[in-house]
Order: structure tokens, then sequence, then C-alpha cells
């Protein structure tokens, strides 16, 4: 079961149960709008329907999770199986506090993907990275290309910065390392914030380099698409 957001419900019945759902299908992989004919109740805790998808006919089964008083409950919208496409990044609220319109582009991409759009999602995520390493460098080197904007963001950042901050939490002086001398004092607040913080360090120093190094194998393996007019046949 993945979650739906209640953002694609189009419209619903007076019940406030779903009608109709605008999504990528993930039978035929397009966007395209499934309406329910009838919701099934299940016990007091959830209702159930199977969907279909204007496009291909396929039944897609959708979930609905109830509160005690057997209405809808807001963000308990499940189907299975789950929608084709990508949901936006862990995260996205900082490119959003960063800049507005790179946040917007990132959307664009993201909406353009959903659509099965290949050539303008890369045409707009290269116009999102070049937005974004020209707005982490300096001014004066802003109108560099991409490429050059990218070599200069490890000379124009501080990256060791998070780990820095890191040690001066967990150093005995420090926010945590003085709760460390007493962990009777430690409460769950504090226990969630710690855990929060080894998995951004994890993030950081293991899942993201890992990734990477696998990113960059499936680069060079992709097989390249023949250009127009290449000539070849």
């Amino acid at each position: 079961m993945q979650l739906v957001q209640d953002n694609l419900v189009q419209s619903r019945f007076s019940n406030t149960f779903p009608r109709t759902v605008e999504m990528i299908c993930p039978n035929c992989l397009k966007e395209a709008v499934f309406e329910a004919k009838t919701w099934q109740e299940h016990g007091r805790q959830l209702a159930a329907s199977e969907l279909t998808c204007a496009r291909c006919e396929e039944e897609v089964l959708f979930v609905q999770l109830l509160e005690a008083d057997s209405t809808r409950k807001e963000g308990g919208l499940f189907c299975y199986p789950g929608p084709a496409g990508r949901e936006p990044m862990s995260g996205v609220e900082h490119l959003q506090n960063l800049s507005a319109p790179l946040a917007r582009s990132y959307e664009s991409a993201l909406k353009l993907y959903n659509r099965a759009e290949w050539g303008a999602t890369a045409l707009t995520v290269r116009h999102l990275l070049g937005g974004l390493a020209a707005r982490l460098v300096s001014e004066d080197k802003r109108d560099q290309s991409l490429t050059q904007n990218l070599e200069a963001l490890p000379k124009e950042m501080d990256l060791s910065r998070p780990l820095q901050d890191i040690a001066q939490l967990l150093a005995p002086s420090g926010t945590f390392g003085r709760q460390f001398e007493d962990e009777a004092t430690i409460d769950k607040v504090s226990a969630d914030l710690l855990l929060e913080l080894a998995e951004q360090l994890i993030s950081y120093l293991v899942v993201l380099p890992g990734t990477m190094t696998d990113l960059k194998g499936r680069i060079a393996t992709a097989p390249v698409p023949i250009r127009r007019g290449s000539g070849v046949g």
C-alpha cells in the first residue's frame, strides 16, 4: 500500500470519500483519472474500493482509513499498486527556503517526469542544477558555465561545517554532551533529536558517497542515445 496525497483527489461523494482521483496509473504509466463507484466499509477502521483507470480501464485497489465516527481520516488514503511516478524528495522545504524559483523548477521537473516527458525533464533538471550552482557560488562567478560553478563549489562553501557543528553538540560542554553525564536526564525529545542527528550524519558520510558512486557507475554504463542526423542507420 502506498499513500495517496489528498491533493490528488479531484472530487468526493457526499460522505467525503473520494469519487475521482488523478494520478499516474501504475498499469499504463500515464496520468489518468480513476473513478470510484461505491465504497465498502470493513469494520470501523477502513473502507475499500476498486477505482478504474480511465485510460487503460485497469482497476487499482484504494483503501481509506476512517476515524472513530466512520468519517474519513485526513491523509489516510492508500492504494495498491502504488501510483507510478516520483514523489518529492525528503527535505525539499530547504530548497524552498533557499530559493522559491529553484523550488518551482524542481516541482516542474517532477511534473514533467511524471508525465513521461523525458526530454523536457532533462532540460529542466539541467536548468535547476545551473540555477542551484549559480545561487551557491559568489556573485562574481555566476556567469560561469555549470561545470565551472560546480567545480568552484568546494572552494565557495564550507562543506565541513556540518561536521564541525555536530562535534560541538557532542562535546562534553555541548548541548548533548552534558546530557551523557546522566542518562536518566535524557527524555524522549532528546532521544529523538539524537537519533535524527545520527541519521543525518550517516546520510552525509555514508549514504551520499555510496549512492553517488552507484549513480556514477550507472551513468557510465547507460546506453547513449543516437543523435538525430548522425547518419547511423
